[in-house]
């Protein structure tokens, strides 16, 4: 078992110690210090990230006597003077030095401090073997062995574990939302329906075009738009000409030198400043994707619902939502996709797929942010439920861990794996991780 050991970098071992320490994973609890003093962990403690002892306030029992302080965790005695705790006063409030083997056994001087716990004896060796398997794992997906057996052995159990794990990773995905929602929220001064039309902005610009519906949002007062909310060719006019495509001469074009007369207008009375027409991203998009038919959609949305968030907080079935974003644009822009240039007639509604990418990074989002502002659990749950209804996205990611058998049937599963791939099977977070956690700890 030592040498297995061995085998690990010192910050995984030390990782998968800590881990063990945190949570007893032990073959038994009958511990002795180096020193043959019997030992009774009341309370591990609380892991520390910050310079100092790996864990605070921890309680032990050593020889009938109760103690509080910290405890510190290793590989090798020796390591503690390697990293040269010997010589910081942060590690003068340590009970308990706890390493996997004592390399310094005959060195009183660390004994004499405080006690050590070698704790090789009491580590199952089928722990080490699985954490390893992981590491050691060139698998894009470490864990597609174990769930491919489950899949065979005990289908039920499997199901179980993913029930589990979604539940906390969806809960995960949205907390994370929630922090970029709020510091909009802070920046828009308290006002929920500006805050949502800045990320509803921000994802009508999906990946290419998010910085500059980002900065078009953040370029006009909501209270301009909302002010003129009720006019639908001046929405049109403040929207398109902020985005800075007004600013050409097209004199042939009636539609656009109509909204261009409208926005002079309405820029000189209000003072503003269009963003520069070079943010836009016009390569490698879809035709529907291109930023005048996005805005064109977000006009509409603008104009047929200024309050916006007040709509969607008493919305309870996927059908309302789906109304909000039924508004069809201009007829112009079903013969064009840019400005001055007439093109084959084409659809130009929200289609199902934009739709669900909405929901899902907009208005499920928001809905579970105020719900946490307001202490409302009904529209945190309701955020919850709306993602089990919308279909789960399709991509190269989603595919490779359905083929891995995980079970992907809604957006609640396929958010929960987008989380889980980016926040733990990347970096190799499986100890942090409910399913490696598992894997890990099967004996």
């Amino acid at each position: 078992m030592y040498l297995r050991i061995l085998n690990l970098t010192a910050m995984n071992s030390e990782y998968l110690l800590h881990y063990i320490w945190k949570n007893s994973i032990f073959t038994n609890f009958n511990f002795q210090t180096t020193a043959g003093e019997t030992v009774k962990i009341i309370h591990p403690g609380y892991a520390h990230q910050d310079a100092g002892p790996d864990f605070k306030q921890a309680i032990i029992k050593i020889n009938q006597i109760l103690w509080a302080g910290d405890v510190e965790i290793h590989i090798h005695t020796s390591d503690w003077f390697k990293h040269k705790h010997h010589q910081d006063p942060k590690y003068n409030s340590i009970i308990l030095h706890v390493v996997y083997e004592d390399d310094l056994p005959d060195v009183k001087e660390t004994k004499e401090k405080f006690p050590i716990l070698e704790l090789k004896n009491y580590i199952d060796q089928q722990v080490i073997e699985n954490y390893e398997s992981i590491y050691k794992s060139t698998q894009p997906l470490p864990c597609k062995t174990f769930i491919q057996n489950k899949i065979e052995q005990d289908n039920d159990y499997l199901k179980l574990i993913f029930t589990h794990l979604y539940s906390k990773l969806i809960t995960e995905r949205l907390e994370y939302k929630q922090i970029q929602i709020n510091k909009i929220y802070t920046e828009t001064k308290g006002d929920w329906n500006e805050t949502i039309f800045r990320l509803l902005a921000i994802n009508f610009g999906f990946k290419t075009n998010q910085s500059a519906f980002e900065l078009l949002s953040k370029s006009i007062p909501f209270k301009v738009l909302r002010n003129h909310s009720n006019n639908h060719l001046q929405v049109y006019a403040l929207l398109f000409g902020q985005s800075g495509m007004l600013e050409n001469q097209l004199d042939e074009d009636e539609y656009y030198v109509t909204l261009q007369n409208e926005y002079l207008y309405l820029k000189k009375k209000y003072n503003l400043v269009p963003i520069h027409i070079k943010n836009w991203n016009l390569l490698r998009l879809r035709p529907l994707n291109f930023p005048c038919i996005r805005i064109a959609q977000l006009c509409e949305i603008i104009h047929h619902y200024p309050q916006l968030f007040s709509q969607i907080e008493n919305h309870t079935e996927i059908a309302q939502f789906e109304h909000i974003f039924l508004n069809k644009p201009d007829p112009y822009w079903e013969h064009h996709y840019h400005f001055g240039t007439p093109s084959l007639e084409h659809s130009v509604l929200i289609g199902k797929s934009t739709f669900n990418l909405l929901m899902i990074n907009t208005i499920i989002p928001v809905l579970f942010a105020y719900g946490a502002f307001s202490g409302r659990v009904d529209l945190q749950e309701r955020s919850m439920d709306l993602y089990s209804v919308i279909d789960a996205e399709s991509n190269h990611l989603i595919t490779k861990y359905k083929e891995s058998g995980f079970t992907i049937s809604s957006a609640f599963d396929s958010q929960a794996v987008l989380h889980l791939s980016k926040h733990y099977c990347q970096p190799k977070k499986c100890l942090e991780c409910p399913l490696g956690q598992k894997i890990i700890s099967m004996c």
